[in-house]
């Protein structure tokens, strides 16, 4: 197998299928013994021209924009206490209500027709949901509730003094309720509680409304790359 091509391990069996990543870093090579049956995807910064080009030389298909952005956390003497989110804390009971609340949800992601299903892009992120409670990946999942009814959730992963937020979403019952906003309130909270100095969190491009709640909350664009495919 060439250099240029990273099997996506993990990927690869969730969707039982070959996934490889194109290594920018050896893009300089010619490309050659290309994966047979399998989808190659890269991801290239937005000021990365050079693999830019490579990248639609090759016939990648665009697949979405990524915007990730960032948030200083306010250095405070009156950190909450990490006891006061317990209520918020999704546990495994919450399991079946919070993969009900993400089918659908995320319409927009890169998990995509013509390369996954929806049911594919679903049971994705259920699976991510799934482990974020069991703090297999993300540290934990935070949920608001209305009438004892999951209204939003957001999942965070603190990895020293930086936290990022991993999925975010509002039930679809609630949108338009200021849910979104509360959320990012609430993670933050944790976050400072938990020693956190920066908070990060990406959007696709095409998700204006998510990109606003940011900015309103004082977030600032960080980095911002893109998406591309290639069926081979």
């Amino acid at each position: 197998m060439s250099k240029l091509f990273k099997n996506k391990e993990w990927d690869s069996d969730f969707f039982n299928r070959n996934i490889y990543t194109l290594e920018l870093d050896a893009l300089g090579n010619e490309f050659e013994n290309w994966p047979k049956n399998s989808l190659i995807t890269v991801k290239v910064d937005a000021n990365n021209y050079q693999s830019l080009e490579h990248i639609n030389n090759q016939n990648f298909s665009f697949v979405e924009g990524e915007l990730v952005f960032k948030k200083a956390l306010p250095v405070t003497a009156n950190v909450t206490s990490l006891t006061d989110f317990e209520t918020y804390l999704a546990t495994e009971d919450s399991l079946v209500e919070l993969k009900c609340v993400v089918t659908d949800l995320y319409v927009n992601s890169r998990f995509r027709e013509p390369w996954f299903t929806s049911l594919e892009r679903d049971r994705f992120y259920q699976k991510w949901i799934e482990n974020a409670v069991l703090a297999k990946f993300d540290d934990c999942c935070l949920v608001l509730k209305i009438d004892d009814t999951i209204s939003g959730f957001v999942t965070v992963r603190i990895r020293g003094s930086e936290a990022t937020i991993g999925l975010i979403g509002v039930a679809a019952p609630f949108q338009g309720k200021g849910i979104g906003k509360q959320l990012l309130q609430l993670v933050q909270k944790y976050s400072t509680a938990k020693n956190a100095t920066v908070i990060k969190v990406a959007t696709q491009t095409s998700n204006i409304s998510a990109a606003n709640l940011y900015e309103k909350d004082g977030f600032s664009i960080a980095d911002i790359s893109y998406w591309f495919y290639k069926q081979v």
